[in-house]
């Protein structure tokens, strides 16, 4: 009997896990798994991951992924399946992108189609290089594989509907950390001391100058999410940390820009006498998506009748670059018609569209 997808999408819910320690929603995963014939389950030493193995043909093998982690946000859908996790949500719909994997894997153990196939649920997703630790392993590399899918949920897009593209789909992430060190002193006597403050908020503004002219030739972002600084009012803040991310669609370009903030947070620094340091975070490569898959996408929505839309690229970060820059790829949005932004602590997509996401799997495995 083939799993109530509903359901199982709830259970994940409930138990929204950050990068790497995603133990209940891998022990979980075990569960549904092991009753499952014809598969070989293999674990990696390094993560929370899970590679299953299907195989039944003389052909290469095709491989689907599914991201498991969540996000430390506070749920506020209400729902009756919502977080039992303080302060974590399942706010990016990886809860939905585990249980189609799953569906997808019962079906295959049930009909056995003639196919190879591996399966992915892969940990870390969100900002921490997830695909990058799977791939170190070397475990996926033993398998000889021509196709790698997956797809993402979108709560703006029409419930079941398909959006994709042919070549670059999503963007090059680059998150960054930038400090100064300045010298505290009282605010009475500002000869005395070094404004960390200051530095962080000529830095922001400068940076701002030259990412506008950066934009008139490239579609950069370049953003500050978090700026921290300063205790006391009437003290002056002798460090300040800038947190961020910026975006790009060329690795040329991603790279000015990391060069540029480096040369920034330099002259900043050294026209106050400050101390500074830049960290260079996660970075992701694009996602580009194989023409040729995409067109099968395209077919296997028309032949579903399901209604498919020609996506633009996004500014979105995705880890899945790390695989379709190592073989062809191909992501595609689900839509989830809930009318929230990921990561918003109101993104609920509906389970209606589990079953599509399902038979797309389906079709591009068996094509």
């Amino acid at each position: 009997m083939s799993f109530d997808l509903a359901k199982v999408r709830e259970s994940f819910h409930r138990i929204p896990e950050i990068a790497f320690a995603e133990h209940r929603t891998k022990a979980l995963i075990l569960q549904y798994l092991n009753d499952l014939p014809a598969i070989q389950i293999r674990e990696f030493a390094d993560n929370t991951g899970i590679l299953v193995v299907y195989h039944n043909a003389d052909s290469a093998y095709r491989l689907f992924r599914a991201d498991m982690d969540a996000l430390p946000l506070q749920e506020q859908t209400g729902c009756s399946f919502a977080s039992e996790h303080p302060g974590l949500m399942h706010a990016c719909g990886h809860d939905l992108h585990i249980t189609i994997l799953l569906g997808l894997i019962e079906k295959v153990s049930r009909l056995r189609p003639e196919v190879n196939a591996l399966f992915l649920f892969q940990p870390a997703e969100e900002g921490k290089g997830g695909a990058d630790t799977v791939l170190r392993e070397g475990i996926i590399q033993e398998y000889s594989i021509d196709r790698v899918y997956a797809l993402h949920v979108a709560g703006s897009m029409p419930v079941g509907s398909i959006g994709s593209k042919p070549g670059t789909f999503f963007a090059i992430p680059q998150e960054f950390d930038v400090r100064f060190f300045g010298k505290s002193a009282h605010v009475a006597f500002p000869e005395v001391g070094i404004d960390a403050m200051r530095c962080g908020i000529d830095f922001y503004q400068e940076m701002e100058n030259r990412v506008k002219e950066l934009a008139r030739k490239h579609e950069v972002i370049f953003h500050i999410g978090k700026m921290q600084s300063g205790d006391i009012r009437n003290v002056i803040a002798d460090i300040c940390i800038l947190e961020g991310t910026h975006r790009s669609f060329e690795k040329a370009v991603s790279d000015e820009l990391n060069a540029i903030l480096l040369q920034v947070a330099a002259e900043t620094a050294a026209e106050y006498n400050a101390g500074y340091r830049v960290d260079y975070l996660c970075k992701y490569d694009p996602v580009i998506n194989d023409p040729l898959l995409v067109q099968n996408l395209k077919t296997a929505a028309h032949n579903m009748g399901v209604e498919y839309i020609d996506s633009p690229a996004f500014m979105t970060g995705e880890d899945f670059g790390a695989f379709t820059s190592r073989y062809p790829g191909a992501l595609f949005w689900l839509g989830g018609g809930c009318g929230e932004s990921l990561h918003s602590p109101l993104f609920l997509p509906s389970a209606d569209c589990l079953e599509v996401g399902l038979r797309m799997f389906w079709a591009l495995l068996i094509q």
